[in-house]
């Protein structure tokens, strides 16, 4: 079950790869698709390696954390800079936050502690932790401009106070930070060691693809 959630997400993001050349917000029910197979294929991989209870305990420590994380911003402005969510980003959690991006957030988490797990196979627990966060900002940076100009998710850094540049660059230290924080959340498992591809790697690569493609399109004419 888990490679067919796989092949659809695969399948889904090689759809996505036309949105940047068509109006923002274009396919409103790709998002919650997309972002939908992510979480299940994620979510049913990491039940194959660590157990149901394990998978769910995990899962809820990184769901809440993120959507505390995603509702300061959304509410009071810090430690993110301000967030406003859009009416394209979902289905809401409090009336605020978006219920898709806290699943998007925990399956791109996840996929990214196994990208780290296959490009460090040595590393330890903290080696691993600060990988997990590389690659996890990594695709927060690349997906800046697919997110926020191709699917309208939300305004971020509003401020206009000449600011701008430091106080993203603190928004991104912050994920970076709660990324490898909540890498710990995370059983030790030394089968994400692995040392060849797996569907979370290609996962990971294509969601770069699909914002990199979105990056390229707007040096179109």
């Amino acid at each position: 079950m888990k490679r067919v959630f796989w092949i659809l997400f695969f399948l889904c993001s090689a759809a996505g790869l036309i949105l940047p050349l068509l109006p923002p917000a274009s396919w409103p029910w790709w998002d919650s698709t997309w972002i939908l197979l992510f979480f299940v294929a994620a979510y049913a991989g990491m039940v194959e390696s660590t157990g149901l209870s394990t998978t769910r305990l995990t899962a809820g420590i990184v769901l809440v954390s993120m959507a505390v994380l995603l509702g300061l911003g959304a509410l009071t402005g810090w430690p993110l800079g301000p967030l406003r969510f859009t009416e394209h980003s979902g289905l809401r959690l409090g009336g605020a936050i978006p219920l898709a991006v806290p699943l998007f957030a925990f399956a791109l988490l996840t996929t990214s502690g196994q990208v780290a797990a296959v490009a460090m196979p040595s590393a330890g627990r903290t080696g691993l932790a600060v990988g997990t966060a590389i690659a996890f900002l990594i695709t927060i940076a690349n997906g800046t401009e697919f997110l926020v100009t191709d699917r309208i998710w939300w305004l971020w850094n509003p401020w206009g106070d000449g600011n701008a540049t430091g106080r993203i660059s603190f928004s991104f230290l912050v994920l970076g930070a709660a990324a490898a924080i909540l890498s710990f959340a995370y059983p030790a498992d030394t089968g994400m060691r692995r040392t060849r591809w797996n569907a979370a790697v290609i996962a990971w690569l294509s969601i770069n693809l699909l914002f990199l493609a979105a990056r390229l399109a707007t040096l179109l004419p």
